[in-house]
């Protein structure tokens, strides 16, 4: 009877065993299946124009979700399918966080204005078209909310005048394209060509047709008919030794050395791979002809060299918004504008 018992007893614990066993391999299939890469989620944010009251289209195609979360950043409901829309009643920036498979949580920041950017958004310029070389022009824009204003006018690779009616003075003539940033947003850069035209040169005095000379006839100078007579240089030439021509030498001419082309995109890859600490100031040596002291202007509020910038974003996480360099004849950077946010506890913001 004991024996009995006992058997029975070691079939309830085998049996038991492998329930628990069965149950915690369903488990680890769910969790493998459930399983996203919180790193490479990949949602998209798609809008017309990011302007309050319009449609903004959000959409998820990360590979192994299964349920959504969208949490808009607007204090409105959350929305669980994958493919939605929203619209949002005020400007401003909000952190768009969307929860994959109950446990991948991914941001995004989504900018919402209130002035439409397909049309009236650019800064309007104000001046003559043509203009006088060495003469003073005087410029002047219009934009809402502008609070700072970068004029170039052409003839240099920098910023030439700060302020919103700036005056300046044209050194040479010709077609000159003039750009003005307004609050930095590089991206709505408003562009004008004019025509700088040479300085009209006047007569200091009137000419009087009255007291002209007009020209006398030949006769009157004339000298009188003979017979022709040899002219003794032509003899005198012909014992003048002539030395020999000089063989020509070709002026070998060394084209001037410049730096590599970079556009902005690969600039901005460049410095994220410094913050990423894959990257050093030496990479960058061919594009700043190697002067590492060229000044940055960082989120239009701090101004160092680049070495000290490479030092100070190295080890942090950043997403650039803007990015601007400015080069000179030989392609060498001369300067770097740069605007960007660094991400801390989940939350991107200025640094």
């Amino acid at each position: 009877m004991k024996k009995n018992i006992s058997n029975l007893m070691d079939n309830k614990v085998l049996i038991s065993l492998g329930v628990v066993l069965l149950l915690s391999l369903f488990y680890l299939l769910y969790q493998f299946t459930r399983h996203v890469d919180c790193e490479n989620a990949k949602f998209i944010v798609h809008s017309d124009d990011f302007m309050i009251n319009n449609v903004v289209e959000f959409f998820d195609n990360t590979e192994g979700a299964k349920s959504w979360e969208w949490d808009f950043g607007d204090s409105t409901a959350i929305d669980v399918r994958q493919r939605t829309i929203h619209t949002y009643k005020k400007p401003g920036e909000y952190i768009v966080r969307l929860k994959i498979n109950g446990n991948c949580i991914h941001e995004k920041l989504v900018t919402i204005s209130s002035i439409s950017q397909q049309s009236g958004y650019l800064p309007i310029i104000s001046s003559p078209n043509v203009v006088t070389v060495g003469e003073p022009v005087f410029f002047n824009a219009e934009k809402d909310g502008g609070e700072s204003w970068e004029w170039s006018f052409g003839e240099t690779t920098r910023t030439d005048a700060l302020g919103k009616s700036p005056t300046y003075t044209f050194k040479t003539v010709g077609d000159k394209k003039i750009t003005l940033i307004v609050n930095g947003d590089v991206e709505h850069t408003a562009v004008k060509t004019i025509y700088v035209a040479p300085k009209t040169i006047k007569a200091k005095q009137k000419i009087d047709i009255k007291s002209y000379e007009f020209e006398k006839p030949h006769s009157s100078f004339s000298l009188p008919m003979g017979s022709a007579q040899k002219d003794p240089l032509v003899d005198m030439l012909q014992h003048i030794p002539v030395s020999p021509r000089s063989k020509s030498k070709k002026d070998s001419l060394i084209a001037d050395k410049k730096a590599p082309e970079i556009s902005n995109e690969q600039f901005k890859i460049l410095i994220k791979q410094v913050a990423a600490e894959a990257k050093i100031k030496d990479d960058f040596k061919e594009y700043l002809c190697g002067n590492f002291d060229i000044p940055v202007v960082v989120n239009n509020n701090k101004l160092m060299p680049f070495d000290q910038f490479c030092q100070y974003i190295a080890g942090k996480k950043i997403k650039i918004t803007a990015l601007r360099v400015n080069k000179d004849d030989k392609n060498c950077i001369q300067n770097i504008n740069i605007q960007y946010k660094v991400k801390k506890l989940m939350i991107w913001m200025n640094d």
